[in-house]
């Protein structure tokens, strides 16, 4: 005789859905990833190139960086990076030799 008062409940098997064509969860097209089968699906790219979520800045903030490259206004390049003592060091960047 069965225990009709067993409620528990078969394991749910979530598939990934990595890179697959689709749409957001907003309804835009793209190809999407989702770790929930599809419940909650995200766009990766669109035909405009990658985009970024919250999550991925995240993940770029935790990247060591040597230098950053910037651009002053006038369009002079500096290298931003820091001494041991942790003091901004700017460094121009050198006019690279075109010829090679």
């Amino acid at each position: 005789m069965s225990d009709s008062k067993n409620t528990e409940q078969p394991a749910v098997r979530y598939v990934p859905i990595i890179l697959e064509e689709g749409t957001d969860n907003r309804g835009f097209p793209g190809l999407i990833t989702s770790s929930d089968n599809g419940v909650t699906r995200m766009i990766e790219f669109t035909a405009d190139g990658k985009v970024y979520h919250e999550r991925d800045t995240r993940r770029i903030a935790e990247l060591p960086f040597e230098h950053i490259k910037m651009k002053s206004p006038d369009g002079t390049a500096f290298y931003l990076s820091v001494s041991n003592d942790g003091q901004p060091v700017f460094t121009k960047v050198e006019k690279e030799d075109d010829s090679q």
